[in-house]
């Protein structure tokens, strides 16, 4: 069933969307989704609209949202004290919405607190799934995967679908050399490799990628080794020792420090929670 102000809800590419009922007339339901969209922030504005939310948080069974219904959750004070996620270009703004929100940017979907929040449109789907194998099992979760030609848990997070793009939207030598490294993260990559691929000495080259990356080229480095140690990790590919050689830490030690500097738990311990 769809609740709404009133009337047909209007999508952005001009479906239209008939709602049952106003949502002032539902007091009580098992599961209760927050739609996004482009106009999230006049509900996320709606004080009445809020309050009945936060009065239906204590009644639902299940309570989440969908890409930028998290920015809804979020200024009902629904989300302070939990973890959470939303389209990672909108993480920040969850973030200034609920500062005691744990905001998670490469997450699909997170659980915390009995709220539900997944990070983009189709990543709702990921997250229809997983709700599906809780109340009827991995068998019929499966099925509905196979009908539907889709993942039943997409391997990684958000940034594996962002971080070629990121490099290909770019149409720099920058660019370039992020699909470059992404091709040679097992490879040493010292500064002087990396302008020379780059086509620049290295004095220029660090001066001109620190102004237009925003990070200096060893920082952006590790991250980008980082990324591909955690979708690894995550999708099941390889021991930890051998995604440590793979994404250029060499050693499973090095792999340790760098992934708990950033991620705050050891590789073993996310690959417990997380892998597949």
């Amino acid at each position: 069933m769809v609740a709404a102000e009133a009337g047909p809800v209007r999508m952005s590419g001009g479906l239209e969307v008939i709602a049952a009922r106003s949502y002032r007339q539902v007091d009580a339901c098992e599961t209760l989704f927050v739609g996004g969209g482009i106009g999230w922030q006049a509900v996320a504005e709606d004080a009445e609209l809020l309050a009945w939310l936060r009065t239906m948080a204590g009644r639902v069974e299940r309570l989440g949202s969908i890409c930028t219904g998290a920015l809804v959750l979020a200024a009902a004070g629904l989300l302070d004290g939990r973890a959470a996620t939303t389209h990672w270009s909108y993480c920040e703004r969850l973030r200034a919405l609920a500062p005691g929100c744990a905001v998670e940017p490469d997450a699909i979907f997170v659980e915390s607190g009995g709220i539900f929040t997944s990070a983009g449109v189709t990543t709702g789907m990921d997250l229809a799934l997983e709700l599906v194998e809780r109340d009827w099992g991995k068998a019929t979760a499966v099925a509905v995967a196979q009908e539907l030609v889709i993942y039943r848990k997409r391997p990684g997070g958000q940034a594996q679908f962002s971080r070629f793009l990121e490099a290909e939207r770019r149409e720099d030598v920058f660019g370039a050399l992020q699909l470059w490294v992404l091709d040679r993260l097992d490879e040493d990559l010292p500064l002087e490799r990396l302008a020379d691929a780059a086509g620049m000495s290295p004095r220029h080259f660090s001066r001109r990628f620190k102004a237009e990356v925003g990070a200096t080229p060893a920082a952006w480095l590790v991250k980008l080794r980082l990324e591909e140690a955690r979708r690894r990790i995550e999708a099941g590919t390889g021991s930890l020792k051998e995604v440590a050689r793979t994404c250029g830490f060499h050693d499973e030690q090095n792999l340790r420090r760098a992934f708990r500097r950033r991620m705050g738990v050891p590789p073993r311990e996310y690959q417990a929670r997380f892998g597949a």
